[in-house]
């Protein structure tokens, strides 16, 4: 034992207290490591039977129907212009609208509902954004005046009146409708429909002036033969909300006005009315006025 304890006092450079405290915690170490393996080996974990569990299993998977009849569903989506207050199901299901949504909109219709823009398709119940992204563009609502008289018998028209004029909404034209008019190529019908999209939607149609390009007499024309609905909502920035490149992305608000907007809620807090923009210096009755239209707090 002696030669025990010379040689680790040698090896390790222990004390004499050091190396007594070592030789005790040795053996307690050596019964720690091998007290697992020497109760394994003289009480030896009974075995779990799971033959009943197993043989439950077998009988659900017995009864289980791995080759189930599917419904067989038409994946066959073809995109046309339609009017969803005239279109009938067959329609719908050929434009992708799940059978759901199709018995909603011919119900809402069956009850005096009417579709005024292709945005009030999106307040059926369950009507996905993404599926009505697909499908704007291929939106065409015939004037409520159109829709009437489409059941009227066809009269031969008096040669000494003209031909009513159905004008198309503004807000919801296209390039090629907007190419319709005399004076508007590719170029002008995208950049009218840019602008549109920078603002939010038109609110006047004096606002087309404001376009490159368009001069008054083509402005003119364009009023003859679009409009805009009353009922119309642009997209609108909510003023305690919305960041400073939000703000600075509309044509009306200058990157200075934005920096003005974000710093006056950063002084004064949120702003308790629109109208307190006006205490902004750099705005004045006019351009407020301008993006007036534009702004909610909501």
């Amino acid at each position: 034992m002696q030669r025990l304890r010379f040689w680790i006092r040698n090896v390790f450079g222990f004390s004499q207290s050091e190396t007594n405290g070592f030789l005790i915690l040795l053996p307690a170490m050596l019964l720690i490591l091998f007290s697992y393996p020497l109760y394994i080996t003289f009480f030896p974990p009974s075995k779990i039977s799971n033959e009943e569990e197993q043989s439950k299993i077998d009988s659900l998977l017995a009864e289980w129907d791995f080759n189930p009849v599917r419904e067989k569903k038409n994946n066959t989506i073809t995109l046309f212009a339609f009017d969803p207050n005239t279109a009938a199901k067959k329609d719908f299901d050929s434009l992708g609208l799940p059978t759901y949504l199709a018995d909603r909109i011919i119900n809402y219709r069956s009850k005096g509902g009417s579709f005024r823009t292709p945005d009030d398709l999106g307040k059926i119940y369950g009507m996905d954004s993404t599926l009505l992204k697909r499908l704007y563009p291929f939106i065409h609502i015939k004037p409520r005046e159109s829709r009437l008289t489409d059941s009227i018998p066809y009269k031969k028209p008096d040669s000494k009146k003209r031909a009513p004029v159905i004008l198309q909404d503004l807000n919801l034209a296209d390039t090629t409708q907007l190419k319709q008019i005399r004076g508007i190529g590719t170029v002008l019908a995208s950049r009218i429909i840019k602008y549109r999209s920078a603002l939010g939607g038109f609110v006047d149609q004096n606002q087309l002036k404001e376009v490159y390009g368009l001069d008054t007499t083509v402005v003119k024309m364009v009023n003859t033969q679009f409009y805009i609905d009353p009922s119309f909502s642009p997209t609108l920035l909510n003023i305690n909300t919305a960041s400073e490149s939000d703000l600075s992305n509309h044509p009306y608000i200058r990157s200075k006005i934005a920096k003005s907007i974000v710093a006056y809620r950063f002084q004064h807090g949120s702003f308790n009315e629109i109208a307190d923009l006006l205490k902004i210096e750099l705005i004045d009755q006019t351009v407020f006025d301008r993006i007036r239209p534009y702004l909610t707090m909501e």
